[in-house]
């Protein structure tokens, strides 16, 4: 072969690998849609895609560069209720975007049990002293919510608590950088203690309650840690901590309050003023199963609430993408809810209406009935109401699932 026909072909090979679209940095996520839709037949897959798909273009841009160059952090930030709070739906999403984008932490954690509410499966909290607390499905109470849709007080000298992770299904979970939210009384000190023997590291105040305090950066990963707060006579306030680590990938932060509506979002001022801190690019909004609860369906004032929340959304985080969740079938009584089916029609009307990537549960789960379905095969609770953690982890199959076509088909127009 001659050297003219050689240079020629390696020419012909370096075009190809600079052109195709399977180059390793623009590789599609493999699509779960068969496996689903034979696992469960009475899933609607062909309606698993998001509306309005173009509304992320940013996101899935981000996620591409990631993929590509290996760097940075994306923060998802998914905001719902109890459905949410559970852990197994957004433990799902965590862990498809993690496995497909990298692990850049845990996220927004907060210590639940000592708020007497159930904590996802990996969170485990305890106290010696005795918390006041609340959540923002009641702003009647004197104790304030914060980022993560809860919030703590306790007078107690000395108030702490110990937080660690279990291990979940990849093995050990650890971080090694840590974000808290806290009170903005300057004459209380915090000192951190990793449960990993580190010289314990104290919290200075910077700044107002809005934000959170200065990161902390360990010198070596743990899977847990005790906060304590010195001796003082004011109260001590706790928010949340996120739990991150040095690598680049996808930090998932879940925020699930019991109960929540958007109304109730809305109004919870020191959640709007904390959440730019955690920097989202995208956020999932799963919410409407509690609105559903009122006796009537009022859909020009639950328009109101939905355009509000939207509108601090873009507020506190101007460049980060929107995507809207219908909630599934649930019961109210002995038969399914016709509020919700209500509800959802014109949620899936108001993001068609203003261009929202909108993904419909309630269409992809067959609607005004379907709750029998998932019933009569053990994948919801007694309720009627909740799922049973299978059901969960199904909605993040397929939530993950149509942001994985969303993707691939933004791959191959750009």
């Amino acid at each position: 072969m001659s050297a003219v026909m050689i240079k020629r072909g390696l020419a012909i090979i370096a075009l190809f690998y600079l052109l195709c679209p399977k180059h390793l940095d623009a590789q599609p996520i493999p699509i779960q849609d068969n496996s689903l839709a034979a696992r469960y037949p009475f899933v609607s897959t062909v309606f698993n895609r998001i509306f309005n798909n173009s509304g992320l273009d940013a996101f899935y841009q981000k996620l591409y560069d990631l993929k590509k160059n290996d760097t940075g952090v994306i923060s998802v930030v998914h905001i719902g209720d109890s459905h949410i709070q559970a852990g197994f739906f957004s433990g799902t999403m965590r862990e498809e975007f993690q496995n497909s984008f990298g692990n850049a932490g845990r996220g927004l954690v907060f210590p639940y049990q000592l708020a007497e509410s159930n904590a996802p499966a990996d969170i485990m909290s305890s106290s010696g002293v005795r918390w006041d607390f609340n959540r923002l499905a009641h702003p009647e109470l004197p104790v304030i919510p914060g980022i993560s849709g809860f919030g703590m007080e306790s007078s107690a000298a000395g108030a702490g608590f110990h937080l660690f992770l279990r291990p979940d299904g990849k093995g050990i979970q650890e971080f090694n950088r840590m974000t808290f939210f806290l009170d903005d009384d300057s004459s209380n000190t915090w000192m951190v203690q990793p449960d990993n023997s580190d010289t314990p590291y104290s919290l200075s105040k910077e700044g107002i309650d809005t934000m959170p305090r200065p990161v902390i950066s360990l010198a070596n990963s743990s899977s847990g840690f005790q906060l304590m707060s010195l001796p003082a006579d004011s109260r001590k306030r706790f928010y949340g901590v996120s739990l991150e680590n040095s690598r680049s990938g996808i930090l998932y932060h879940s925020i699930g309050v019991n109960g929540a509506r958007y109304d109730q979002y809305n109004i919870a001022s020191l959640f709007w003023k904390q959440l730019p801190a955690l920097r989202a690019d995208l956020y999932i909004l799963s919410l409407g199963t509690n609105e559903a609860q009122r006796a009537a369906f009022a859909g020009a004032a639950f328009e109101e609430e939905l355009t509000e929340f939207i509108g601090k959304l873009r507020i506190a985080s101007p460049g980060a993408a929107i995507l809207v969740t219908t909630a599934p079938d649930s019961y109210k009584g002995r038969s399914s809810n016709k509020v919700l089916k209500q509800l959802n029609d014109a949620i899936s009307s108001y993001c068609t209406r203003n261009n929202i990537p909108v993904w419909d549960l309630y269409r992809i789960t067959n609607g005004y009935g379907s709750a029998y379905s998932w019933a009569r095969r053990g994948l919801m609770s007694r309720d009627r109401i909740h799922f049973t953690a299978d059901g969960y982890r199904l909605q993040g199959e397929l939530l993950f699932s149509a942001l994985a076509k969303g993707y691939n088909e933004y791959l191959k127009i750009h």
